[in-house]
């Protein structure tokens, strides 16, 4: 069997936008399973690593969520706020200093024991 880092050849990377966060478009080669390399096109949207946590109430054993706007579901034809488990961007700090800050700000609990249990793309 073939790596997969032997069966992508990148022929050429462009920035399309670098305004919120970094969009490119990658052309590259791939070398698929009958032999045959084939010519790709991608667009790659990088808005950075972030951590989120699901934060559980022991005392009214309730999961706690918050409500955010969001603008590109806004734009979609909903009313843009969604209902979502805290979260943010790493922003250079590491996942667990960044996910008490969040969980603080986005809904006034103070977090002591982060855990992380596993690592997932918001867009693959």
């Amino acid at each position: 069997m073939i790596a997969t880092k032997d069966r992508v050849r990148i022929v050429e990377t462009r920035v399309l936008s670098d305004d919120w966060y970094l969009l490119k478009k990658t052309t590259f080669d791939f070398l698929r399973r009958d032999g045959v390399w084939q010519r790709q096109n991608r667009e790659t949207y990088d808005r950075g690593d972030g951590a989120t946590i699901l934060l559980f109430n022991r005392q009214v054993q309730k999961v706690v969520l918050t409500r955010q706007f969001r603008f590109p579901v806004f734009v979609n034809g909903h009313d843009g706020m969604l209902i979502e488990a805290a979260a943010g961007l790493l922003d250079n700090a590491s996942p667990e200093e960044r996910i008490r800050a969040e969980a603080e700000e986005e809904t006034g609990y103070r977090v002591q024991n982060v855990q992380k249990v596993f690592e997932a793309y918001m867009s693959p």
